[in-house]
């Protein structure tokens, strides 16, 4: 009887073994006939791009300098990528990849009116087609891990494949190494490359000095809404201030904005103000003198200044 018993488990794992080493041996063929191509082409792509990063990081100051042919707003016709990271993270591939992968969203893109696609989703989307991924495919033991392997895969061939195969066809990078902490305190170094013709566009350190200025318009018959809290040493002022610097250095005029410790408090005294004048008000007080605008016009309350850069 425990012979018996025996004999059934040895045949059962006999059986799962060979249905396990089959599903394996069918994602490997099906990764070497589909993706071989696309990821040769996806790891050179990476080690291209974490190439220009290491370079640039361990390059020192970089001089301020523009292609006299560099046309911002032209960029927008073309696919980009952008890529922001510390310094101390562009040292190796390994690095650069978890710095990748741990990116997040800024607005110096945005406040120049650009919109590429971020370098964190080639690496997140990509895992499949590294050699890692093909490792860990062959040694994994788990019946179930392996079925998750595979429905994954699948839908990475559907779905992430093509985003990798557009990325990858983009007419410049945008490179952020940030010297510090933060960008508010410690300089950025920006890089712009051309990577259609395999040459760079820009290089720069920048300080930002960002200051946002909350403005809030009031209008006759229309109810005044809440006043901005918004910390004026926020990050978009400084992401704003760093864009504004790159516009100028392309050859577009720069915004100045000035974040000196008088213009802070004297933007902080004006919300203050502001704030009583509006806690008067649902008191049964009068608005102060001159606190509407004249009809038809939006000008901004006293106190509040020009907007940011866009």
């Amino acid at each position: 009887m425990i012979l018996g018993i025996v004999g059934v488990f040895a045949f059962y794992t006999v059986r799962q073994d060979r249905r396990k080493e089959a599903l394996r041996e069918q994602m490997l063929a099906l990764h070497e006939t589909q993706l071989t191509e696309v990821a040769d082409r996806y790891m050179a792509f990476r080690r291209r791009i974490e190439a220009l990063v290491q370079q640039a990081a361990e390059g020192g100051e970089p001089e301020t300098w523009a292609d006299p042919r560099l046309n911002l707003s032209g960029l927008r016709g073309g696919e980009g990528l952008y890529l922001r990271v510390p310094a101390e993270s562009a040292s190796s591939a390994e690095a650069i990849a978890g710095a990748a992968l741990t990116m997040e969203p800024d607005a110096i893109t945005r406040c120049l009116g650009l919109s590429p696609a971020s370098v964190r989703g080639l690496y997140e989307r990509g895992d499949f087609l590294t050699p890692a991924w093909l490792e860990n495919l062959r040694q994994e033991q788990d019946t179930m891990a392996l079925r998750v392997l595979d429905d994954q895969l699948g839908r990475h061939i559907q779905v992430d494949a093509p985003v990798i195969l557009s990325m990858m066809q983009a007419d410049w990078l945008m490179l952020v190494v940030q010297r510090g902490e933060s960008r508010r305190d410690h300089p950025v170094d920006v890089f712009l490359w051309d990577l259609r013709r395999d040459r760079q566009l820009m290089r720069a350190r920048i300080q930002g000095r960002g200051l946002l200025v909350p403005v809030r318009l009031r209008f006759e018959g229309v109810a005044a809404g809440p006043a901005a809290t918004i910390d004026p040493r926020s990050a978009g002022a400084t992401d704003c201030s760093i864009a504004s610097q790159v516009r100028a250095i392309s050859g577009d005029d720069a915004l100045e904005f000035d974040s000196s410790d008088e213009v802070l408090d004297a933007a902080r005294r004006a919300r203050e103000a502001e704030g009583a004048a509006e806690s008067a008000e649902g008191e049964g007080g009068e608005s102060p003198e001159g606190d509407e605008s004249p009809e038809g016009e939006g000008a901004p309350e006293d106190g509040a200044g020009e907007a940011a850069p866009p």
